[in-house]
C-alpha cells in the first residue's frame, strides 16, 4: 500500500446487491457488494477461516456468504454473524472477522479508502462532472502502476485514443503540480490534416493529462486551441496482483459543436458512438520506445508523498 487515500474503485453500476465483485486496488483485494438498502459495502475479499476469496460466495441481505463452508459476514462491520455447525446457544468468537472499508460513492464511482486514519472528505471522482451520454468500461493491464501513471504523461498515445485525432509529442509547456495533481499539455492535431503533426505551428487541439501524487484518479481532455473542452475522461487506476493495473473508467463529449472537426468526427458524433478508446491491451514494443521525460517529475513527487512526515523530519 503506498499511502492512505480514497481509491475510485468500481463503476457504480458494476455493484450490485446480487453478486460480489472482487477488485484490486493499490494492492488490496477488496469484493464490493451492496446492501438491502443500495449502499455499497466493503469487505476485505478473504475469508478469516480459510482465506478463501469472498467473492466466491454470494450476497445474504447486509452481508456476505463466503462459498467454502457457509460462514456470514456483516457488510457494515466485517463481523462474523453466523457460523452454520456452529450450537445455538454457541456464540462466534469475534476475531472471527473480515476487514470491512470505508465506503462513498459519487459521480458513477465506488471509492474505498484504504490505508490508517479517517477518511478525508474530498473524493477523486469529485472533479468529474458528467453531462449528456457516457461511455464506460474496466479492464487489467499488463502494466505496473507507476510505470501506467508515467506512460500517461510520456505518450498517453499507448493507452488512450480519440476517434479521428492524433497526439503528437509535443509539450505545449513544462508539467505544472496543481493540488494533489501533475498536469501535462501536448498538440494534438486531426488526423485528416494535409500537413504531418511535426511540421504544424498551431495545434488545432490540446490534448491535458492529469495524474495523482497519490491515489490513481487520472484526468484526461480533449480541448480546442482555445481551451474549450471536447471530450473528458476520467480512469480510475491501482495496482493489482503481479505487477499489473486494475482500470475502470468513466468519459462523455462535451455538448457543444466543435469548428473545424472532420466530417468522421461528425459522423462518429452523430451515431452515438465513443469518442475515445481506453486501451485494454497494451504493445510493450510502443511503451519500451517512449522517451523518459514528464514523467521524472512524476516519480520524484509520488516518491515524496510516501515518505511519512514524522520521518521527513
Amino acid at each position: 500500500m503506498s499511502s492512505s487515500a480514497w481509491w475510485a474503485s468500481a463503476l457504480s453500476e458494476a455493484v450490485n446487491g446480487e453478486r460480489p465483485l472482487p477488485v484490486v486496488y493499490d494492492g488490496e483485494e477488496l469484493v464490493l457488494f451492496r446492501n438491502t438498502k443500495g449502499q455499497a459495502l466493503a469487505l476485505e475479499d478473504r475469508c478469516p477461516h480459510r482465506r478463501v476469496p469472498l467473492a466466491l460466495g454470494c450476497v445474504v441481505g447486509d452481508a456476505v456468504q463466503c462459498g467454502y463452508h457457509g460462514w456470514i459476514f456483516d457488510g457494515t462491520t466485517g463481523a462474523c454473524t453466523a457460523i452454520p455447525n456452529l450450537h445455538a446457544d454457541e456464540r462466534v468468537p469475534p476475531r472471527y472477522a473480515a476487514r470491512a472499508y470505508p465506503v462513498a460513492e459519487q459521480n458513477g464511482f465506488v471509492h474505498v479508502w484504504l490505508g490508517d486514519g479517517e477518511p478525508s472528505d474530498s473524493l477523486p471522482a469529485a472533479s468529474y462532472q458528467p453531462r449528456g451520454r457516457e461511455f464506460t468500461g474496466s479492464a487489467v493491464v499488463s502494466l505496473q502502476h507507476d510505470e501506467y501513471l508515467a506512460v500517461m504523461l510520456d505518450g498517453p498515445e499507448c493507452l488512450i485514443d480519440f476517434e479521428g485525432v492524433k497526439i503528437t509529442d509535443f509539450f505545449l509547456g513544462d508539467p505544472i503540480r496543481r493540488e494533489n495533481h501533475l498536469v501535462l499539455d501536448r498538440g494534438a492535431v486531426w488526423t485528416t490534416q494535409l500537413l504531418p503533426a511535426n511540421f504544424v505551428v498551431d495545434y488545432p487541439l490540446i490534448l491535458r493529462t492529469s495524474v495523482p501524487l497519490v491515489g490513481g484518479d487520472i484526468r484526461v481532455d480533449l480541448l480546442t486551441a482555445e481551451e474549450r473542452l471536447i471530450c473528458s475522461v476520467f480512469v480510475a487506476s491501482g495496482a493489482n496482483r503481479r505487477r499489473t493495473t486494475s482500470l475502470c473508467w468513466r468519459g462523455f463529449m462535451h455538448d457543444h459543436d466543435v469548428e473545424g472537426a472532420p466530417l468522421r468526427w461528425r459522423a462518429m458524433r452523430a451515431a452515438r458512438r465513443p469518442p475515445f478508446t481506453v486501451s485494454s491491451e497494451i504493445d510493450g514494443a510502443q511503451i519500451a520506445a517512449l522517451l523518459v521525460a514528464p514523467s521524472r517529475d512524476l516519480t520524484v513527487l509520488r516518491q515524496q508523498s510516501r515518505i511519512p512526515a514524522t520521518a521527513a523530519v
